[in-house]
């Protein structure tokens, strides 16, 4: 049952902006063509569409910094403010994902013993190129799959909430997984762009706390 002033969470509206096979190729195409530009830190981030809001995350999934734009409540408002966070959140494990893939290229190139000389392409850039794209691509897919299927069960006791110490953001957790984050706008409105950083800090940090404690 909802608050008074929360906006009903979205747990899959946000998830169809993975697109279809060709959409996801075409994604994968363009993080190869970008990754040897891209810093670490921004490699493991990710933005709302408005990028006024970023989630920067570990190699494991984990939080380690939330940013809010001073222009927030003009690019994504005090209604939207939950959902962008949850965008972000999702946008940042997926460049995770990537740079896992990349990693694991890169080290299997150094390791593994060298071809044969392919008479028509002699290019061991252009077959790391083919290899790291097509892992890409299908771990793009793979997760589009999970959170689909994830999306598709219904509610069970599994479900709970975590909620923010002001108590304006609630992550709502599946299993281990977070599967969307719901607001309150009433609360949101009275907070300032610092408030709401602290407050989604302290959310993740408590989702982190919580995995660690079922992993024990």
């Amino acid at each position: 049952m909802q608050r008074g002033g929360e906006r009903p969470r979205r747990s899959l509206a946000s998830l169809d902006s993975l697109g279809s096979d060709a959409q996801l190729r075409a994604q994968a195409e363009y993080a190869l063509r970008e990754s040897d530009d891209r810093r670490q830190l921004s490699v493991n981030s990710g933005q709302d569409p408005s990028g006024c809001i970023a989630v920067f995350v570990d190699e494991d999934g984990q939080v380690e910094e939330v940013t809010v734009g001073p222009a927030w409540r003009d690019q994504v408002g005090v209604s939207g403010f939950a959902d962008a966070l949850f965008e972000a959140y999702h946008a940042a494990l997926r460049a995770v994902v990537e740079a896992s893939a990349l990693r694991q290229l890169r080290q299997g190139s150094r390791t593994a013993p060298g071809p044969t000389p392919d008479p028509v392409d002699t290019s061991a850039d252009a077959l790391d190129e083919q290899l790291w794209l097509g892992r890409t691509w299908q771990t793009l897919q793979e997760i589009d799959a999970d959170l689909r299927q994830l999306a598709r069960q219904p509610a069970c006791p599994a479900e709970r909430d975590l909620t923010s110490p002001s108590g304006c953001l609630t992550l709502r957790l599946r299993g281990g997984s977070v599967v969307a984050i719901t607001g309150d706008i009433r609360l949101i409105a009275q907070l300032d762009a610092g408030r709401l950083r602290s407050e989604a800090q302290a959310l993740f940090r408590a989702h982190a706390l919580a995995r660690s404690q079922s992993r024990s």
